[in-house]
């Protein structure tokens, strides 16, 4: 006769659970990361909101206060020069932008650095609706294509103004 072997119920084939651990790590990981990634994406466009509050609330102020707005500020001469360009929208307010040192726009670097005009820059009549425009040297290079610079006029400052090339 044959010997037959006969397997014990009680015995149990064991798999091993270090697989299913991984498994389980990776998945908990890929969600956090996920999930952070999320987050920084939700502050990131609260941020933006914010300022662009700030922008458009200092935007009605200067209009309302000196009858210009403030249309770009560009690099030119190969980065020498700032052109700053405005347009008017109330010439009756707008001509007092020149008339006193304190009130000239100014223009801030993202180092601090305040660009300016000289004490006695030339004026002319404004009209309404037309665009305007000044240079200021870009001392020290102070000012790079794309950095965020305020715009100071009076006591007035318009923040957070993209520099184009």
């Amino acid at each position: 006769m044959s010997d037959l072997t006969v397997k014990d119920s009680s015995e149990k084939i064991t798999n091993p659970m270090w697989p299913r651990l991984i498994v389980a790590v990776v998945l908990l990981v890929a969600i956090a990361a996920a999930g952070y990634w999320g987050w920084q994406q939700y502050q990131l466009r609260l941020a933006e909101a914010h300022k662009a509050e700030i922008q458009a609330e200092a935007i009605a102020q200067i209009e309302d206060q000196w009858g210009v707005r403030f249309m770009h500020v560009a690099l030119v001469a190969e980065g020498g020069l700032l052109d700053v360009r405005y347009q008017v929208t109330d010439p009756d307010k707008a001509i007092y932008m020149f008339d006193e040192v304190e009130n000239i726009p100014r223009i801030i670097a993202g180092n601090g650095v305040e660009l300016a005009m000289n004490d006695d820059p030339h004026t002319h009549d404004l009209e309404f609706g037309f665009s305007y425009f000044f240079l200021l040297r870009n001392t020290g290079d102070s000012v790079q294509p794309g950095d965020l610079v305020t715009i100071k006029l009076g006591d007035l400052e318009l923040p957070y103004f993209e520099v184009e090339k």
